[in-house]
């Protein structure tokens, strides 16, 4: 896209000019979510790239990250400029013009805009969501780019919302603030696009090979890697966010005033690169695959894993199941040992019985949640008459043990013993 009225490239305007900071690359390391975002946006471009057979065309398209704003998307003379802001659950949505101006970054994103001559397309991404105030903006940048001349009441009310916003948010002791005509931010926000429903940090992991790794994976005819696609992609993305990316000089000096690279080198990233990276990722998708878990070869510790609970859980509950059982053989030539054995049986059966009431969640995993609740009933109870003076361990001992043979579930009722025998098939148990 060139601006015919001043002809001016917005590809040569973006590397000509220099960006007021360059903080983003210092600490981009702390923004694993702006990497994970501009990910997204990179397999989107590949994903157009190739056609339904999966061959890749040759597309005009690099990513440059943290130049201007987190990062940069360029496609053959169109530039966009992508600011990125993480919230928190915890934080409510961007419900004025101030925070969509301040904390949403749109000022920022704006002040770039001018400094690059108004040629880039503009676009915030945030999890942080959108009311208000803030959801009107977005829905007149909508309108706007359709009718970037409309008149309707909420297009001026958000164009005079903003500049007051900006002239108060740029206001210092010596100066009164920015005033930015109504026309500029007008075409300001006919270039502007706000996604406000992205997934938080937390989320990305588990959701990025589904939702971003499998359209790829299943267009180059590889739908089961998806994960690959998708941690193939992101490692080529992190080092440029730090501008750290590979140049043709390396860090050799540069002789006679001739630069070995071109100035971006280092964080920019073409389609070419991420087609040769993702090829190599579906090759090789188990490289990509998480390391199995081992989980113990017993009934107990199926059952605990499959309830959620976490590996040292398991391993504290298999040690205190066999203290269990030494401290019965030890007790062996006990009068009436058969019917001390069965009263305790009784106790923990009962015991665990209640804990599961207290703490089954239909449609969750509530293992984890069950073996805390035993802990503290069995505290509670150590030492005491009716489990004839044992302590908190053995009786935990003692229901790990009425879990291996099957007495009692971390989880609603399943085949622990063909998934047993499957795990040791698989040499996935130990």
């Amino acid at each position: 896209m060139t601006n015919s009225e001043d002809n001016l490239n917005p590809v040569e305007v973006l590397k000509r000019t220099p960006p007021p900071d360059d903080s983003g690359a210092d600490t981009a390391d702390r923004y694993e979510w702006q990497a994970m975002m501009a990910t997204a946006d990179v397999l989107a471009a590949y994903f157009e790239a190739l056609d339904d057979a999966g061959a890749f065309g040759d597309v005009s398209f690099t990513i440059v990250c943290e130049h201007h704003e987190d990062w940069v998307v360029v496609e053959g003379n169109a530039t966009e400029i992508v600011s990125g802001k993480h919230r928190e659950a915890s934080v409510g949505p961007f419900s004025t013009y101030r925070q969509v101006l301040a904390e949403g970054g749109l000022l920022h994103l704006f002040l770039r805009w001018e400094d690059l001559q108004q040629t880039p397309l503009c676009r915030l991404v945030t999890t942080g969501g959108l009311s208000d105030d803030g959801a009107k903006t977005s829905r007149v940048c909508d309108l706007l780019r359709s009718e970037s001349d409309s008149q309707d009441e909420h297009v001026l009310q958000v164009i005079d919302g903003l500049q007051k916003g900006i002239r108060k948010l740029t206001a210092t002791d010596v100066s009164q603030g920015k005033e930015v005509s109504a026309t500029v931010l007008r075409a300001f926000l006919a270039a502007t696009r706000i996604d406000a429903e992205l997934p938080r940090r937390d989320q990305v992991p588990d959701l990025a090979g589904e939702r971003f790794g499998r359209p790829v994976a299943e267009r180059l005819g590889r739908p089961e890697s998806g994960n690959a696609v998708w941690h193939a992609t992101l490692a080529l993305i992190r080092p440029r966010m730090r501008a750290a990316g590979p140049s043709r000089g390396g860090s050799l000096p540069v002789v006679l005033g001739i630069p070995h690279d071109e100035q971006l080198s280092s964080r920019e990233l073409s389609l070419a690169d991420v087609d040769t990276a993702v090829r190599f990722a579906i090759a090789n998708a188990a490289g990509y695959a998480p390391l199995p878990r081992l989980i113990k070869a017993n009934r107990m510790a199926v059952k605990m894993a499959e309830g959620g609970c976490s590996d040292n859980s398991i391993e504290r509950a298999d040690e205190l199941r066999l203290q269990f059982g030494q401290y019965w053989r030890a007790r062996r030539g006990t009068p009436s040992l058969s019917d001390q054995r069965r009263a305790m049986n009784n106790v923990l059966s009962r015991v665990i019985d209640q804990a599961t009431e207290e703490v089954r969640v239909d449609g969750a995993r509530w293992g984890a949640a069950l073996w805390r609740e035993l802990d503290a009933r069995f505290v509670a109870l150590e030492g005491h008459t009716d489990v004839q003076g044992l302590n908190a361990d053995l009786l935990l001992g003692g229901a790990s043990d009425l879990t291996n043979r099957c007495r009692s579930w971390y989880t609603d009722r399943f085949d622990a013993e063909g998934l047993l025998q499957l795990l040791i098939s698989q040499r996935s148990g130990s």
